[in-house]
C-alpha cells in the first residue's frame, strides 16, 4: 500500500469521535435492553454489568479525548522512513511475553480452574488421547450412575459404554501432546504464539514498506486482553486464531505450495472442535479469489471446504462407531453431522445477543482496534474495486459475519466466537493506519502509546475481577477433591452453572467421583448410599467459598429439594466443608 497522498489527521479524529459515539450508544443500549428493570440476569448480562460496562464508559471518554487531540495534530511536512530492525526484536519479545503471560495467568487468574463444560471436554479428550484412547471406557462400578457423572456435552457414540467428548479431536490432540510433555496448560499459550507469528508474517506481506503499520497491527494483537485471557483456558479458540492466521498466511503466498499447505491447515482447523468455525473465516477469502478471477485457486479451496465437512461430519463419526460403538437408541444428543449442525445453529437464534457480545468484544480489546479497522475502508479505490478487489474486502466480510452471528456464548472472556476473526481486525487496523497516517508520524504514534497504557489498565481490571469471580469456584472444587468420600453429590442450587463442578481430575476418572444430584432418581440414590461413602456439596460450601450467589429456586429445584429430604431421611451424605 503506498503512502497516503496527504495525511488525514481530521479523518482519524473523525473516526475516533464517531466510535466514541457508537460505543457509547452500544453501551447504553445493552444496559437498557438487558440490565435495566431485568428481574434476573443470565451469565452474559451478568458479566456485562460486572465488568464490561465500566470499561466501555472509560473507552468512550478516552476516545473522545483522543479525537479532540487528533483534530489538533499538524501533519508532518515530509515522510520519514522507519526502519524495522529494532522493532522486529521488540515484536518477538512481545510475542514471547504474551505466551508467558497466558501460561502464568492460568494459575494466577484462573487458579487452574476451568469454569465451563466446553473446557472440561477438552481436558477429558486431551487426557484420553494422551493415553492412546478415543474415550474412557466406563468402569462397571460406575455404570449405574454414568449420566450423573457426565451430565452433558458427551458424545452419543458408544455413550452406554464410554465417556467421549462431543467435540472434534484436533485441539484436544494438541493438548494431548502437551500432556505428554508434562504441562497441558501450555497448549493454548503456544497456539497463541503461533497465531501471532502468522499474523506478523501476513502484515509484512500486505504492507512490506510500512513497518509502522506492522507495529500497529501487532500492538493491537498483543494488547488484546481477549487473546491473552482465552489462551489461559483450555478452550479451542486460541487454536482457531492460530490456524486461521496460518491458513491466511499460506493463502496469500499465492503459489501452489501455499495453496496446498493451506488446504492441510484448513482440514486441521475444521477438526479443532466444530467444523463450521473455520468456514466462517475462510468463505469470504474464497469469494475474494473468485472476484479476482483466480478461478482455479477459488475452486480448489471451495472443494477443500466440502472435504472439511465430509471428513469431520461423515468420516469421523464412522471412526467413533468403529472404536467406541453406535449411539444407544435412548440417546438424543446431536452429532457433528451436517443436518444436525444446521439444526443446532438455527435452534440457537433465540440466543442472539449482538449488543452484549459486541460490547464484550470491544471491552476486551484495544480501544483503537475498531476505529482503525474502519479506517481501512479509506484505502479502497473505487476504480479498482471490481478490477482488483483489495484484501480489505474479505477481511471486513469475515469480521462482519463474526460480529453479526452474536449467539449466546455462556462463559467467555471477551466474545470468544469472534476469536478467529480478531486477527482480521488487527490486520484491518494496520491497513487503516497505513491509509491515514504517514510513516514516521511520531505525533500520531502517541495515540498508539496511549492506547497501550489504557489497554493495560483495562486488562488489569478485567483480569483481577475475573480472578475474583473464579476463586470461589476453585476453592469449592478443592474442598470437594479433598473429601474422603467415594462420591460427592453436587446440589447445583445457588450459583451459575454449578453442575460444571461435576468433572474428572485432570480429565481422568478417579476418586472422589463427583455426580450431579439432579440427574439421579431416588432408587439410584438408595443404591449409591448403600454401597458408597457419600458427601454433599451445596450452597453451604459455595457461598462461603465466594461463589456469586443466585436464587436457589428455579424450575426443577423442587425435585432437588425432595432428593435432599430423601437423603436426610435415610441418613446419607455428609456436607463438604471448606479446606483451610
Amino acid at each position: 500500500m503506498p503512502e497516503p497522498s496527504r495525511p488525514r489527521p481530521r479523518v482519524l479524529a473523525a473516526a475516533l469521535g464517531l466510535f466514541a459515539l457508537l460505543i457509547g450508544l452500544l453501551d447504553y443500549s445493552a444496559w437498557a435492553w438487558h440490565i435495566q428493570g431485568a428481574h434476573g440476569r443470565g451469565l452474559t448480562s451478568y458479566f456485562f454489568a460486572r465488568q464490561d460496562m465500566w470499561v466501555l464508559d472509560g473507552t468512550v471518554a478516552a476516545l473522545a479525548v483522543m479525537a479532540w487531540w487528533a483534530s489538533r495534530l499538524t501533519p508532518p511536512r515530509q515522510v520519514t522512513r522507519v526502519r524495522g530492525d529494532g522493532q522486529n526484536i521488540l515484536i518477538l519479545i512481545g510475542i514471547l511475553a504474551g505466551v508467558l503471560a497466558a501460561r502464568i495467568g492460568r494459575d494466577l487468574v484462573f487458579h487452574g480452574y476451568s469454569p465451563s463444560r466446553d473446557e472440561l471436554m477438552v481436558e477429558m479428550a486431551g487426557a484420553y488421547l494422551a493415553d492412546g484412547h478415543l474415550g474412557w471406557a466406563i468402569p462397571s462400578e460406575w455404570l449405574p450412575w454414568q449420566r450423573a457423572i457426565m451430565p452433558e456435552f458427551y458424545s452419543p457414540y458408544g455413550a452406554d459404554t464410554h465417556w467421549t467428548a462431543i467435540y472434534l479431536p484436533i485441539h484436544a490432540a494438541i493438548r494431548a501432546l502437551f500432556v505428554r510433555l508434562g504441562d497441558p496448560s501450555f497448549a493454548s499459550p503456544v497456539m497463541l504464539g503461533i497465531g501471532l507469528l502468522a499474523l506478523w508474517q501476513i502484515v509484512r506481506r500486505l504492507l512490506p514498506d510500512r513497518p509502522d503499520a506492522h507495529a500497529v497491527t501487532m500492538v493491537m494483537a498483543l494488547t488484546s486482553t481477549q487473546l491473552v485471557a482465552m489462551a489461559m483456558t483450555p478452550y479451542a479458540m486460541s487454536s482457531h486464531f492460530a490456524l486461521d492466521m496460518v491458513w491466511l498466511a499460506l493463502l496469500l503466498r499465492g503459489d501452489k505450495l501455499g495453496h496446498g499447505l493451506a488446504a492441510i491447515v484448513a482440514l486441521l482447523a475444521a477438526g479443532l472442535h466444530q467444523w463450521h468455525f473455520p468456514l466462517i473465516f475462510m468463505a469470504p477469502f474464497i469469494l475474494w479469489l473468485f472476484a479476482r478471477r483466480q478461478w482455479q485457486a477459488g475452486l480448489f479451496h471451495a472443494l477443500v471446504c466440502v472435504a472439511m465437512m465430509v471428513v469431520w461430519a461423515r468420516f469421523w463419526p464412522m471412526i467413533l462407531i468403529h472404536e467406541v460403538g453406535t449411539p444407544p437408541p435412548s440417546d438424543i444428543h446431536r452429532t457433528n453431522g451436517i443436518l444436525d449442525k444446521i439444526e443446532s445453529l438455527f435452534g440457537r437464534l433465540d440466543g442472539w445477543q449482538p449488543l452484549l457480545n459486541n460490547a464484550r468484544l470491544i471491552a476486551w480489546n484495544n480501544l483503537l482496534l475498531l476505529p482503525l479497522a474502519a479506517l481501512s475502508l479509506a484505502a479502497i479505490r473505487l476504480r479498482d474495486l471490481f478490477r482488483d478487489p483489495p484484501v480489505i474486502l474479505p477481511l471486513s466480510l469475515a469480521v462482519g459475519i463474526g460480529m453479526g452471528l452474536s449467539l449466546y456464548q455462556g462463559y467467555g472472556w471477551g466474545f470468544r466466537y469472534m476469536h478467529g476473526q480478531i486477527g482480521a481486525l488487527c490486520l484491518l487496523a494496520g491497513l487503516g493506519w497505513a491509509a491515514t497516517v504517514r510513516s514516521g508520524d511520531r505525533k500520531s504514534w502517541r495515540l498508539i502509546t496511549a492506547s497501550v497504557l489504557l489497554s493495560l489498565v483495562a486488562a488489569g481490571w478485567l483480569l483481577t475481577d475475573t480472578q475474583s469471580y473464579l476463586r470461589g469456584y476453585a476453592r469449592s472444587l478443592a474442598a470437594i477433591r479433598a473429601s474422603k468420600a467415594d462420591v460427592v453429590l453436587v446440589d447445583i442450587r445457588g450459583g451459575f452453572y454449578m453442575s460444571d463442578l461435576v468433572r474428572f481430575e485432570d480429565g481422568k476418572p478417579g476418586r472422589p467421583m463427583i455426580m450431579a444430584l439432579q440427574m439421579l432418581r431416588m432408587k439410584q440414590l438408595d443404591s449409591l448410599c448403600a454401597s458408597k461413602r457419600v458427601a454433599i456439596a451445596d450452597r453451604t460450601l459455595f457461598w462461603p467459598a465466594g461463589v456469586h450467589r443466585v436464587a436457589p429456586v428455579f424450575r426443577g429445584s423442587d425435585y432437588i429439594e425432595a432428593q435432599r429430604a430423601h437423603l436426610a431421611a435415610i441418613g446419607c451424605g455428609v456436607p463438604v466443608t471448606l479446606t483451610p
